[in-house]
């Protein structure tokens, strides 16, 4: 993936969303429609833009900072962008209904689901993580329960499994808080039952991309988990370090260096997927929405910091 193709499309987004979206939300939707081999529509994202400034009331997150990210899921989806804000719309209602409060995590949360039916299995999982961590479990946890609430296997056993996880991955160094929680669900995916070798595959990972001086923080702990759910060998991880010393190198990156490491797996399972159609089900649209809720859910959480930094302040 050349950089070039990055950087191009990135300065058509950011001059079209305009001197007041954020920087790195214009670096979001760049990441989505190039990942996806997909050019960059002006026209299409100022229309969905339109409808959506015209159903969503002035208080509605879809008009705060998740606007132009939703926008782009509505642009780049294979439905209308009518019909898929009304569907987005109508499982953020059926999140409300089985109790998660309105907000920008169960809009994003929406994007996750097939149906309005899982609502009530996201409730059940995310009650059942509270057991284990109830200081820990937030609303930021909302679209990774939406994720999972349509994966099979018992509720209880996939949250057991995400605190074995959690405990297992602290005695291998890795930091408690909110990004192992996401973690620690995200290697449920597969199976909600407890693979050792899934926490290996993990370790291994993180160990690999630090001897190959890739920096590692604890808000890439979830990428670490897409690369072992897609079985992610060493010629996949040489591919995800080549990418990521070619994005260091670019102006762009050199402002947003926490983006390098989940951009270049993207890329990298987008173009793995296209390389090998045979192993394309490894690469599936799930684990690059798990990927793309995260960066949402970081900068989601920066722009609440920022809000309330503003807000004392006054």
């Amino acid at each position: 993936m050349e950089t070039k193709k990055i950087e191009e499309t990135y300065g058509q987004v950011s001059k079209s969303l305009g001197w007041a979206a954020d920087k790195q939300v214009a670096l979001a939707v760049t990441m989505m429609y190039v990942s996806r081999g997909r050019e960059f529509d002006v026209a299409a994202h100022h229309e969905v833009s339109r409808l959506i400034k015209e159903k969503e009331g002035f208080t509605s997150p879809l008009r705060a900072h998740l606007h132009h990210i939703v926008t782009a899921y509505l642009a780049l989806g294979e439905e209308t962008a009518e019909e898929g804000l009304m569907k987005l719309n109508t499982n953020q209602q059926a999140l409300n209904n089985c109790k998660f409060w309105k907000s920008s995590y169960t809009y994003l949360a929406g994007l996750m689901m097939d149906s309005p039916e899982q609502a009530q299995r996201a409730r059940e999982l995310y009650n059942a993580m509270k057991t284990y961590h109830p200081f820990l479990t937030s609303s930021e946890d909302i679209p990774y329960v939406a994720l999972l609430s349509n994966r099979e296997g018992e509720v209880q056993e996939r949250a057991e499994t995400m605190n074995g996880y959690y405990k297992e991955l602290r005695t291998q160094g890795f930091s408690a808080g909110n990004q192992l929680q996401w973690l620690s669900q995200v290697m449920t995916f597969d199976s909600p039952m407890f693979q050792p070798e899934v926490a290996g595959r993990v370790v291994a990972i993180r160990d690999f991309l630090k001897a190959e001086n890739i920096k590692v923080r604890g808000e890439h702990y979830p990428v670490l988990g897409f690369l072992a759910i897609a079985n992610a060998d060493g010629q996949a991880l040489a591919a995800v370090v080549e990418t990521a010393r070619a994005l260091e190198a670019s102006k762009l990156f050199r402002w947003y260096g926490s983006w390098i490491l989940p951009s270049a797996v993207q890329l990298t399972m987008a173009e793995s997927a296209e390389l090998r159609e045979s192993e394309a089900a490894v690469f599936s649209t799930s684990v690059e929405m798990l990927m793309q809720a995260q960066q949402a859910a970081t900068m989601l959480g920066m722009s609440a910091v920022i809000a309330s930094s503003n807000n004392s302040g006054s």
